[in-house]
């Protein structure tokens, strides 16, 4: 899936906006970090014993490296500008990445940040890694110049919510409103249990991820001013309490915020909103809610919950777990959702060491297209039942022993897929862990996936993977250069030991009992 020169140079010249993406500046090339390994460790043919919490750091996002030390057109070409986002300072566009094809999201802003302020933005994108929910939108890579940041993300074609839902939200049945919000809520929960504020949930930052499904993805919590400006730019979704002087941004405000959302979706507009933006501060500071709104037009389950949520003192709204627990929600049914591919996958998936659940974290990240992705995330959101954006054991068990009707059998089930999947040892399955167990890997295995991720890999094309190359792509790690080699040894045939892996290797070492 490769482009040929002819094709780069057309797109460039007919998709780049002169505005935006003239006069970039190669980054320095990032250098190989040598190895230095003493030579009784050069000789030796057997792998040294791993500290698995180490190993596990490897497999966590936050140390996968975001930052991408070249330049943005080298690794994609525009294909369409989008509509921005309210609130997002620079331009959107639809991009495809150069060697696998695949569509991304790249927002592209003025570069006013000074060196220093770079660093922190780039450790805070790197803290945003570790992110691992299927309802917020995934950060994918970051570059910069003197001029421009870019962000390239995850891409969705759904469109807007509240276009989505605009039918509906003239209808007094709203049988989806629910199943969305709930979506909404989940990310929140794990955003805050990870102690990440948004400050900027808005209806527009809210975003389908497919035309042919409500699958929801909440934006905007990589976007520059949530560490630079600490204010929300639109300020109709702003807590009453964020307008007052040195106001320390808390939980409550988003509950505030995704309480006007909720708001929205069942009355049909806004109820502070007005064209004047003194009269809109004004408004939610009193409470002045739209006189034309009947607020008796709703159910009453919809309604104790948006009163909650927007209540004028934020030490009395619930938290986004206390929401997610009231009975607006008993409504929703999830047992008509097919997840039994998926849990067919996850059973029968091996590890085999934890080299292999390494790359294979690298691999969906680059290569697993949308379509999958999101299979895997609506099968995600059916399992887990609290919403708390992770998997139990209890969940687990419950859905084989459905399945099953044999207590024993699905408890021993779980224990097993937790042996092979929970890598950090924290008695939950991430969204990254089922994702990787989960996703068809007959769509991720093919010969042209396999062979460009091997290339990824091998930066110097020696058609081996050293652990240099290897390292480059983790970030802040606590594995020692001793450690990195015993990594590779891990993925290499016994007999053939040189610490590198070559093509072979790789691939049986991902494709085996596959």
């Amino acid at each position: 899936m490769g482009c040929t020169a002819s094709k780069q140079s057309k797109n460039a010249s007919k998709d780049n906006p002169p505005s935006i993406l003239d006069g970039l500046n190669d980054l320095p090339k990032q250098k190989l970090l040598t190895l230095e390994t003493k030579p009784d460790e050069r000789k030796s043919k057997q792998p040294k014993s791993l500290d698995k919490s180490k190993i596990a750091e490897l497999f966590q996002a936050e140390h996968q490296q975001i930052y991408r030390n070249k330049k943005f057109q080298h690794d994609y070409f525009i294909t369409e500008e989008k509509v921005s986002l309210n609130g997002f300072e620079g331009k959107i566009f639809v991009v495809e990445n150069k060697v696998t094809g695949l569509k991304r999201i790249a927002k592209i802003t003025r570069n006013t940040l000074a060196s220093q302020q770079i660093t922190k933005y780039v450790d805070y994108l790197q803290q945003l890694k570790k992110l691992d929910h299927p309802n917020i939108i995934k950060l994918f890579d970051f570059y910069n110049d003197d001029k421009h940041i870019y962000l390239v993300e995850e891409y969705y074609d759904g469109g807007d919510l509240y276009e989505r839902l605009r039918t509906e939200m003239q209808s007094s049945e709203k049988i989806h409103v629910a199943f969305v919000f709930q979506q909404i809520l989940s990310a929140i929960y794990y955003l805050h249990s990870q102690e990440f504020i948004h400050k900027n949930i808005t209806t527009s930052g809210v975003v389908v991820a497919q035309k042919s499904n409500l699958l929801i993805k909440i934006t905007g919590i990589d976007d520059l001013f949530n560490i630079f400006q600490d204010s929300n730019p639109d300020i109709s979704y702003r807590a009453p309490e964020s307008f007052a002087d040195k106001y320390q941004w808390n939980t409550a405000a988003d509950i505030w915020s995704a309480g006007i959302i909720l708001f929205e979706l069942m009355y049909g507009q806004h109820p502070f909103k007005d064209q004047s933006r003194q009269i809109t501060i004004q408004n939610i500071k009193r409470n002045n809610i739209k006189e034309d709104i009947n607020l008796n037009s709703i159910n009453d389950d919809a309604y104790k919950l948006i009163s909650e949520m927007i209540n004028p003192d934020p030490k009395m709204r619930p938290s986004a777990k206390e929401c997610l627990k009231f009975k607006y929600f008993k409504s929703i049914r999830r047992s008509s959702m097919k997840i039994t591919s998926a849990l067919l996958r996850v059973k029968e998936f091996q590890r085999k060491n934890e080299l292999k659940l390494i790359l294979l974290s690298l691999m969906t990240e680059y290569l697993l297209p949308k379509e999958e992705r999101d299979k895997v995330a609506q099968a995600f959101y059916k399992i887990d039942l609290n919403n708390d954006g992770k998997i139990s054991k209890n969940e687990l068990y419950q859905q084989y022993l459905q399945r099953s009707g044999n207590e024993e059998q699905a408890r021993q089930e779980v224990e097993k897929i937790f042996s092979e999947l929970d890598i950090n040892g924290n008695q939950f399955l991430e969204f990254n862990e089922f994702l990787i167990a989960s996703s068809n890997k007959a769509v991720l295995f093919n010969e042209e996936n396999l062979k460009n991720f091997f290339n990824k890999l091998d930066r110097d094309h020696s058609k081996q993977i050293s652990a240099n190359e290897l390292k480059v792509f983790f970030y802040n790690t606590n594995l020692s250069q001793s450690d990195w080699q015993q990594v590779i040894q891990l993925g290499q045939n016994k007999e053939q030991m040189n610490n590198k892996i070559s093509y072979q290797e790789f691939v049986s070492l991902l494709t085996e009992n596959e």
